[in-house]
């Protein structure tokens, strides 16, 4: 590793950016580029952004006004026309430039007054064309003074042997330039060709070490000791069964066959059953309980909210009781007595199903003999936190539940390290709901509709915000919201709930909800996750375009979850073409994969279904849309390096030094 005296400032920078060597320096990629050619100014390019170069001709004048404020004025040669240059606000670029210096210059072009405001500009000639990093940096930070830093590094590195991450045999088969010149390509590519060789080899090296991290992952858990197969019960789920007001969907049904098979086996279970809003998830959760129940262990479901937590917890009660199969809570805030109960209870007695938020984790709740960790919105919880449920047993099966589905193909692909069951069907009858696009003046309209439903009918409303107090942005919030409510609808009580709450004031408001002592409830999105009011029919969402389709469809997914006909309304005053055609979208669609493809390909992973959230897809370069066809390449490169790791050591060792510092599993 090569270590060098760096300056303050440059260690200032380092410090910014969290990191740790000149190295991880070289690996901070930029996240665009500005291509710099030069333009030919005709009339077609009035308004654009052009890049010209010549001497200045003219005089140098500085206008100073405010504080730190200012406006340089001079005139270059370009295409035989003095071109009349502005900058602003660079204070001491306006001593340094002379007449007779050649410059660079980009900006916007007024092909009338033949004038360019510059937007970047430097000092020297443009031979060829010219490709400028541009770095996610924070203010403290000048680009040039970044820009400088990083081709000083690489200087450094120009007699060092850089190692290539990807094993030879894989840079030989895809034809990829080296580790090294891809790291000088990347920053300061010359052209286009080089930019490209670049994102090759990294885009493909960071694809291979995510998906090798996988399939290590579930490697190194097949071979992490035997477990005990939990034999269940058949008699016990038959009779859950017979509680049940509904039949199972095939779905269902096949979901859980595989979770029987994981239970019964003497590998660990790791799986993921993902499904579309009201699918039944939470159905499939509680016989996967009952089941390592009647196998005598204990089982735990947590979940991300104490909302929620409850909310599965009287489900469960509803279902169990009368079978006499113990069902406890542990939410945060339960009574002190309260929680040392459930936690005697859960250290002594075996076998118990308890459900609960955090504070399953903790360190003082000791399980005498956890079988099953059922994790709820698994995208909610961190790495630690999901690991930390794990290590409560030594015979700890785990199954991660989602609402949020991703198409298949992908999940496949990215979930290496685990088994992916899909339900795909509702079970006993589908949801009925109508979304609807319209304008806020439409509100009004729709308030005669709203009351003959509210007076009608034991029905309650949903009015969603996109945030909580009045800001700089034209949006509807919560506290505004409330008071326009109370106008519009005086004889029915309404509520409002958002994050800023504490705990109790939320279980209070939702009670107050449930309860029907409120009809009318105003919140943020802390409402998209799993909340279930049978009576809620009809939903309003304001400011509708600045959701994802997929949060929308999580929140549409509060209504109509008693098989009557609900209605969505999205509200949205939007003129941007691309809002409207994706709000039209939803409007038409109702199936959650369907939306996930549609959003994957509009607004890019980082929106996909929360996986920002968990962390799955923060890659450095590449991207999940316009790169699939190299992760699929990586993925399938992936399974056969663990599958052949002999041949790879070097590479396996690497990735397993990766596991170690990311604390993704532990390591003995």
């Amino acid at each position: 590793m090569i270590t060098y005296k760096l300056t303050p400032k440059r260690k200032e920078i380092m410090e910014s950016l969290h990191l740790d060597s000149l190295f991880s320096l070289l690996r901070y990629y930029p996240y665009r580029y500005d291509h710099l050619y030069l333009s030919s100014l005709t009339l077609q390019e009035h308004e654009q952004k052009v890049t010209i170069q010549g001497t200045i001709c003219s005089e140098i004048k500085t206008q100073v006004y405010g504080h730190k404020k200012c406006k340089t004025t001079f005139e270059i040669e370009y295409e035989n026309k003095r071109i009349t240059i502005y900058l602003f606000n660079r204070m001491k670029w306006s001593s340094i430039l002379k007449k007779g210096t050649h410059l660079v210059v980009t900006g916007k072009f007024h092909a009338y007054r033949l004038e360019v405001v510059a937007s970047s500009f430097f000092v020297g000639f443009l031979n060829h064309e010219k490709w400028i990093p541009i770095y996610t940096l924070p203010q403290t930070i000048k680009a040039q003074t970044f820009q400088n830093f990083m081709e000083w590094t690489l200087k450094q590195y120009q007699k060092e042997n850089i190692q290539n991450v990807i094993p030879q045999e894989f840079i030989l088969k895809y034809r990829l330039i080296s580790l090294k010149e891809s790291l000088q390509y990347i920053h300061f590519p010359q052209t286009k060709a080089q930019l490209h060789q670049a994102q090759r080899h990294l885009k493909y090296e960071e694809f291979l070490n995510f998906c090798t991290i996988g399939a290590l992952k579930r490697k190194i858990l097949q071979k992490s000791g035997e477990k005990q197969s939990k034999i269940w019960n058949k008699k016990v789920l038959e009779n859950v069964i017979k509680q049940l007001p509904f039949s199972l969907s095939e779905d269902q049904k096949n979901v859980l066959k595989e979770i029987l098979q994981d239970l019964q086996s003497t590998s660990h279970m790791n799986r993921l059953v993902q499904g579309d809003v009201g699918s039944g998830k939470t159905m499939v959760a509680l016989f996967a309980l009952v089941a390592n129940y009647s196998a005598n262990y204990q089982g735990a479901l947590m979940a991300p909210t104490d909302i929620l937590a409850k909310q599965h917890y009287q489900t469960f009660k509803q279902i169990l009781d009368p079978l006499s199969i113990n069902v406890y809570l542990l939410v945060s805030n339960m009574s002190k007595s309260e929680k040392e109960s459930v936690l005697k209870k859960v250290s002594e007695e075996k076998p118990v199903i308890i459900i609960g938020t955090h504070a399953l984790i903790q360190e003082n709740i000791q399980f005498s003999n956890l079988g099953l960790a059922v994790i709820d919105e698994q995208h909610r919880f961190g790495v630690q936190q999901r690991l930390k449920l794990k290590e409560k047993g030594n015979q700890v099966d785990i199954l991660y539940m989602s609402a949020t589905p991703i198409p298949r193909t992908l999940a496949s692909t990215l979930y290496l390290d685990m088994d992916v069951s899909t339900i795909a069907q509702f079970p006993y009858q589908k949801r009925q709901v109508v979304t609807k696009f319209i304008s806020t003046n439409q509100i009004q309209i729709l308030k005669k509709e709203l009351e003959n439903y509210l007076k009608e009918t034991d029905g309650k409303i949903y009015i969603v915000c996109p945030s909580i107090e009045e800001g700089t942005l034209e949006l509807k919030n919560v506290e505004s919201v409330v008071q326009e409510i109370k106008k519009l609808f005086p004889s029915y009580p309404s509520v409002y709930l958002h994050g800023k709450l504490k705990s109790e004031e939320k279980n209070q408001v939702m009670n107050e909800f449930l309860t029907g002592e409120a009809r009318i409830l105003i919140a943020t999105t802390v409402i998209e996750v799993g909340v279930h009011v049978s009576e809620a029919n009809r939903m309003i969402i304001l400011n509708a375009e600045r959701f994802g389709l997929a949060q929308l469809h999580q929140l549409r997914g509060r209504i109509g979850r008693s098989g009557e006909k609900a209605y969505c309304y999205l509200c949205s005053d939007s003129k941007d073409q691309e809002v409207i055609e994706r709000l039209q979208f939803l409007a038409a669609n109702d199936d959650g994969f369907k939306i996930s493809e549609y959003d994957l390909s509009k607004r890019g992973p980082g929106e996909l279904f929360g996986l920002k959230q968990s962390g799955l897809l923060q890659f450095k370069i590449a991207n999940i849309i316009d790169d699939y066809a190299i992760l699929k390449v990586a993925s399938k490169d992936a399974q056969f390096i663990v599958q052949h790791d002999k041949d790879f050591m070097q590479y396996i060792q690497y990735i397993k030094k990766r596991i170690k510092a990311s604390s993704l599993v532990m390591m003995n």
